[in-house]
Parts: structure tokens; C-alpha cells; sequence
């Protein structure tokens, strides 16, 4: 049975500035406690129905047996589901910024479905990293965590101003920075990089003007008719998708 101050303290997780206070976030749902058992985040407490299958992993952490209404007290979800985990956020390290592979810089992205729809994505066609400009949605919140599926266990997410990043980079690195612009040249007809920064910028005013100049090759994902209505522009998740996949076509892992 949880007490009225544990109840307390998870349901506080669900906002950011008691995240960063305790250095805590919540993981809810068996796949996702399965993803997280395998990586090395490190899990504080785990709080379960009595039905949860435990998995022999989970032998190693404070497992508390609840009810069906204390879930529903401490979790982010509209339906819970079955067991949620209090995980200690990764202490952050230095920045050092990438010389090769393939980054997704997301630029000012607001919608949290949106950011943890891209780190799945970069997971899944194995990119190196996701760098995130300060003012995006933090990838700690339970939203962002539950889009993942788990990606956020295995892709590096870091927040860095990305203007800095990409200053160092014209000056010195030198890799090749996409980002998608209505003047841009057809994503398929373009021999891309196989290191590379791609910019994907907010849902609805795009990227950043400080972020332009530095763009060296603007590539367009084309429409699949012309001189008919068409949507007035992709979502940046499925854009993100569309983009990664042709990256690594030309480029297999």
C-alpha cells in the first residue's frame, strides 16, 4: 500500500520542475519496464499491481505491490497499465560535439508525441544521436517517454544550444547541415552525406533564421501530385521518418 507522501512525491514527477528538482522521472507500462531493465538507467522504485508478471530482472529493484487506485493516482496515463518505475535522470555530462555519423539537431519542437516519435525514429535507422536546442520539450516528460517505446533507453538525447554547435561545426568540422526548405532540392535526386547534422524544425514556424545560414544543403521531400490541393505541409514526425529512411538507403548501417 503507497502512502499518501509516495503518492505525493510520484505525482509531482509529472511536472518538469519537480523532475529537476528530485532528478527523477517516471517509465510506465511492461514493455517499457522491459526496455528499461536492459539499459543503464538507473531505477529507483517500481510500483506494481499484484497481477504484473515480474520479470526475473526486476528481482534486483524495491518492487511495492499497489492497488488499482493508487496507480491511477500516481500515473501520467489515462488508462495505467499495470506497473510504473521511479528512474533517476542521467547525471548530464560534458557536451562534445559530433565530427562524423548522422545527428538529428530538433529545433524549438514543442509537441511531446512529436520529439518522442523522433527519437524512435533516429533509434531505429540507427543514428548516432538526437541534439536538441534548449527550448524544446525536455525528453524526460511522460508523454515524450511513453512515444519512445524505449528508444530514450539506447539513443543519446542532448540539449545544446544548437547556433553554437553549428558555428563550431562551419568553422572547424565541416559536416554537411540538411534541413528541409521549399526551395530545396529533391530529397531523392540528392546524393547525400553520410556524416551529417538534419535540422528538423518547430510544428508550425519551422527552424530557427539563426540556424539558416548555416544549412549547406536544403533538401525538399517532393508531393506526390501537382496542380491539385494537397496538405499544406507534413507532420514533423512523419517528415523526420521519410527523411531518415532515404539517409539510410543510400548509407546502410
Amino acid at each position: 500500500m503507497a502512502s499518501r507522501s509516495t503518492i505525493s512525491f510520484v505525482r509531482s514527477l509529472q511536472q518538469r520542475k519537480f523532475r529537476q528538482q528530485e532528478a527523477c522521472f517516471i517509465v510506465e507500462g511492461p514493455k517499457l519496464l522491459q526496455e528499461l531493465m536492459s539499459s543503464s538507467f538507473t531505477i529507483q522504485h517500481i510500483y506494481s499491481l499484484s497481477g504484473w508478471e515480474t520479470p526475473l530482472l526486476a528481482m534486483e529493484y524495491p518492487v511495492e505491490i499497489i492497488s488499482e487506485k493508487e496507480l491511477e493516482q500516481i500515473s501520467a496515463l489515462q488508462t495505467p497499465n499495470k506497473v510504473l518505475a521511479v528512474v533517476k535522470t542521467p547525471l548530464a555530462t560534458q557536451f562534445k560535439a559530433p565530427t562524423e555519423g548522422l545527428h538529428l539537431l530538433i529545433d524549438q519542437l514543442q509537441d511531446p508525441g512529436n520529439l518522442g516519435t523522433i527519437i524512435r525514429i533516429a533509434d531505429w535507422f540507427g543514428f548516432q544521436s538526437v541534439i536538441c536546442s534548449p527550448d524544446t520539450v525536455e525528453c524526460f516528460n511522460p508523454k515524450v517517454v511513453q512515444a519512445t517505446m524505449g528508444s530514450l533507453f539506447r539513443i543519446p538525447v542532448h540539449y545544446h544550444p544548437l547556433a553554437d554547435l553549428l558555428i563550431k561545426n562551419a568553422s572547424a568540422v565541416k559536416m554537411s547541415v540538411y534541413a528541409t526548405l521549399l526551395e530545396g532540392e529533391n530529397l531523392y535526386d540528392h546524393q547525400l552525406s553520410k556524416d551529417a547534422f538534419i535540422v528538423m524544425g518547430n510544428e508550425s514556424r519551422g527552424m530557427s533564421p539563426l540556424l539558416l545560414p548555416f544549412v549547406n544543403r536544403a533538401i525538399r521531400i517532393p508531393e506526390g501530385k501537382k496542380n491539385a490541393p494537397i496538405a499544406e505541409s507534413l507532420n514533423v514526425g512523419i517528415a523526420t521518418g521519410i527523411i531518415c529512411a532515404e539517409f539510410r538507403r543510400q548509407f546502410p548501417a
